[in-house]
């Protein structure tokens, strides 16, 4: 049974959507308090450890990107479920002890253990939507869920950097462990199927490739939101900006009653608009207690990390092994973003009064880089078509020892072949007869006619790599050729034009 398979068969138990809601609300309230309480009372003696703290978030990212496409079968949702409940109990007791004497290497390795912490519960609960029962549910659970988590962050009140950390920790652990059936199929079919970096290989166009516009995009919007969370700080806190949320709000009810084709692209528009809004205007707030660029900025990036869990999510469904490598690439890039814009607006924040030119200064680089990012490079890019972009990986495709319908073809050959009737029928032509007929019209070279051949079987990248000895680029450019050739954009493609031949 692979991926599909798993993921599809399984039941959604009534109240999965509501506690994937309920996460999505916490992870709210967890940021809200992380900031405005634990960095707003670390700041004063440390303020290096949240940036090493968001650094140590996308290190654990990274890990989880290259475990999720080299080695997934060290995903075990025990062992890793198991080792970020420790490290959430360990934060919630070291930063009590570091946070209250403000002792400065005990406060790092508490931030240090609930950000690996934060980063399994996040983990957990993509996993977990991503086995919602229809897309609808899904975009419900990311809408409403993300929506309702900034309303309780602004009715919420101020708390002690002690009730601030317990109420974060608790927040990781509820979703940890509240999700943990629900986020199991996913993680099972992870360690039961084929590695994604040999899946890849045969079926290029089921993966988001490094090189998508997502990744970038997301790296922009997270540079706009640390410098959006450290700008304008009151009392080492980020800036009021309850006003945001009747905006955010709007868009999460507009995402899940519209039916346009292309809300995503929509919503996409709108982010960078108000984006470079909130940069515009965030010179003209230097000597001011307004916080019209905060809010600016925080609109358009929690629009966007709405229409990031879409697209994780929507790709996730098409490809089940291409959840948790996209998602941790996109976390591990959000959270690196983060940090360049915090160090930005930190900046900025010491230069105004002092030398306000440089401030503005470096207020408009980050907006030019912004509109010159996206000017360049995403004037044609479109999430609906990133989306749309991705192909459904077959269900038995690019596993060597999966039982094809042409190899199945071919072992009903070999039968008749003994039979009474095989001397009066003519023998059926093999596969390699028929793989070397379509490659002849297509233009294959005899390499690439024998590579064709190994696919139609269901041999996938890494028996190519060992039967040919070269190197995985070699393959994968053997076989972006061949399906460029043949017109196809996955190996279950590749064949179906074979059986279907005559």
């Amino acid at each position: 049974m692979d991926a599909q398979e798993t993921i599809d068969g399984s039941q959604c138990p009534r109240g999965r959507l509501a506690l994937c809601i309920v996460s999505f609300t916490l992870f709210g309230i967890a940021g809200f308090t992380l900031n405005a309480s634990v960095y707003a009372h670390v700041s004063s003696y440390c303020g290096i450890a949240r940036e090493i703290a968001t650094l140590v978030n996308a290190v654990a990212f990274l890990a989880l990107f290259f475990m999720a496409t080299r080695t997934p079968r060290l995903i075990d949702q025990r062992q890793l479920t198991t080792i970020g409940a420790g490290c959430a109990l360990t934060a919630a007791l070291v930063l009590e002890f570091g946070l209250t004497l403000q002792v400065p290497w005990a406060t790092i390795v508490g931030l240090i253990c609930a950000s690996i912490a934060s980063a399994w519960a996040t983990t957990v609960l993509v996993s977990a939507v991503s086995g919602l029962q229809s897309p609808q549910a899904a975009l419900v659970s990311i809408a409403c869920g993300m929506a309702l988590g900034e309303v309780a962050a602004v009715a919420h009140p101020p708390v002690p950097f002690n009730i601030g950390a317990a109420e974060t920790i608790a927040c990781y652990l509820f979703s940890m462990l509240a999700l943990y059936r629900a986020a199991s199929p996913l993680f099972a079919a992870i360690q039961n199927a084929e590695r994604p970096i040999v899946l890849e290989l045969a079926n290029p166009e089921s993966f988001l490739p490094p090189s998508s516009g997502l990744y970038l995009c997301t790296l922009l919007f997270s540079i706009a939101t640390g410098y959006g969370l450290t700008f304008g700080e009151v009392d080492r806190a980020p800036a009021n900006i309850g006003i945001s949320v009747a905006v955010i709000a709007g868009a999460a009810l507009w995402l899940v009653f519209s039916r346009s084709s292309d809300k995503e692209d929509t919503l996409f528009s709108f982010c960078v608009l108000t984006v470079v809004g909130g940069f515009m205007v965030a010179p003209f707030m230097f000597l001011t207690d307004l916080a019209s660029a905060n809010a600016l900025l925080r609109i358009g990036v929690r629009c966007f990390d709405m229409l990031v869990w879409l697209v994780v999510i929507a790709v996730g469904a098409r490809n089940p092994l291409a959840l948790l490598p996209t998602f941790a690439l996109v976390r591990a890039l959000g959270a690196l973003g983060t940090d360049i814009g915090a160090i930005a607006g930190h900046t900025t924040n010491e230069l105004i009064g002092v030398d306000s030119g440089m401030a503005a200064l470096i207020t408009g680089c980050a907006l030019f880089l912004f509109i010159a990012f996206l000017w360049t490079g995403f004037r044609s890019f479109s999430f609906h078509d990133a989306i749309n972009g991705v192909v459904k990986v077959g269900d038995t495709a690019g596993r060597a020892d999966a039982p094809l319908t042409l190899a199945e073809g071919s072992s009903t050959t070999r039968d008749a072949e003994d039979s009474p009737a095989a001397h009066q029928d003519p023998e059926p032509p093999t596969i390699e007869e028929r793989c070397t007929a379509i490659g002849k019209v297509h233009g294959l070279t005899g390499r690439e006619i024998e590579i064709f051949a190994f696919l139609a079987r269901g041999r996938n990248g890494q028996f190519l790599m060992d039967h040919y000895v070269v190197s995985r680029n070699t393959v994968k450019s053997h076989i972006k050729h061949i399906y460029a050739k043949l017109g196809v954009h996955s190996q279950q493609e590749l064949i179906d034009l074979v059986e279907h031949n005559d």
